[in-house]
């Protein structure tokens, strides 16, 4: 079983006396990659920035490798706990090349011992031929890739990453968080990044901790954060879906307007009245099957579409169809529900 790398215990944090951490807990585990996610000004960036040690917090306690790195009596500083940091704005310096920036926070090892260093990471992160190029004269990516490799150059206990990825478009972004995985890995580097984008936090993590409401809400793997959210919040953020209404027939049956759905109902009691929710990928495109919907609304992806699709007792949900099931708006299909979690929230 891995240690804790990092535990949070019962931290509060407060900016001009607003409160924006209360009450937090998170442990990490050695060589974890987590991700922190939640609403816009939830706090994710201010949490990374009491780990790192740019401002102290009000109460709790920080543990950083079983040693205390912040509690009422305990301060230690930023450049004492061992930490890389990699923000968004990258702040490569611009007077030094790609190999000076990298090897910068490793000015104390011998030369053998940082070109060892050097070849090391510029060989997983494939910027060997930018080497002594300078950071204006490379692309956005591969700073990217150079702000990486220097945070990582010193080994450091613990990697923070603030939105690293949210500047890049698409191609380049999934092929770096591929590479970026695979050299934490390697590296055995515990990581904790900060993104408000739950894609990128799907591809990159082992778990993801929701942060909402000052607190960590969920802190769960990326599977269960989509399949087995424990807030309305949680499913909205994680992916698209529906809430359909429904009515607890036993501890095994919700009656749905979709038929009967099999799943686990405690808490609840027969007869309550709940919500069901839906995923596209629960919903089974089907020719032969009894249950029919409308096609109120369709988005075409290359590989699937996306419908919306009206119910018989005019409730709205989503389904993923193979592109080759091209369907008018309109038109009535046959669907089937296939769903492994049942999920109920109070009406």
């Amino acid at each position: 079983m891995k240690s804790s790398k990092l535990e949070i215990k019962n931290i509060s944090y407060s900016i001009n006396k607003n409160l924006i951490l209360d009450s937090l807990n998170i442990d990490i585990f050695s060589e974890e990659i987590i991700s922190i996610i939640g609403p816009s000004a939830s706090g994710k960036s201010s949490l990374l920035r009491v780990i790192a040690g740019f401002d102290q917090i009000n109460s709790g306690r920080i543990i950083l490798n079983e040693k205390i790195v912040d509690d009422t009596s305990i301060f230690i500083k930023p450049h004492e706990r061992n930490v890389g940091i990699i923000f968004q704005d990258l702040a490569l310096f611009p007077h030094l090349n790609c190999e000076e920036n990298i090897i910068f926070g490793i000015s104390n090892l011998d030369i053998s011992e940082k070109k060892d260093r050097l070849e090391t990471l510029t060989e997983i992160l494939d910027i060997r031929n930018i080497l002594e190029k300078f950071p204006h004269e490379i692309s956005g990516g591969q700073q990217q890739r150079v702000a990486i490799a220097r945070a990582l150059a010193p080994k450091p206990e613990i990697l923070l990453l603030d939105e690293p990825f949210s500047a890049l478009d698409e191609e380049l972004k999934d092929q770096l968080i591929s590479d970026v995985r695979i050299l934490l890995k390697a590296e055995k580097i515990t990581s904790v990044f900060v993104t408000h984008n739950i894609k990128e936090a799907f591809q990159l993590s082992d778990k993801i901790a929701f942060l909402s409401d000052r607190r960590i809400i969920q802190n769960d793997t990326p599977y269960n954060l989509y399949h087995k959210p424990v807030s309305r919040e949680i499913a909205h953020f994680c992916g698209n879906g529906s809430f359909v209404r429904g009515t607890v027939v036993d501890s095994n049956h919700v009656s749905t307007p979709l038929g009967k759905i099999f799943g686990d109902t405690i808490p609840h009691k027969t007869h309550d009245f709940v919500d069901v929710m839906i995923r596209p990928d629960d919903i089974i495109h089907d020719d032969n099957s009894t249950e029919s919907a409308k096609v109120v609304e369709k988005k075409f992806f290359g590989s699937d579409f996306l419908y919306k699709l009206e119910l018989k007792d005019g409730q709205n949900i989503l389904c993923y169809t193979p592109s080759h099931h091209d369907h008018a708006i309109n038109e009535v299909i046959g669907i089937r529900v296939k769903i492994d979690h049942l999920i109920l929230f109070d009406v």
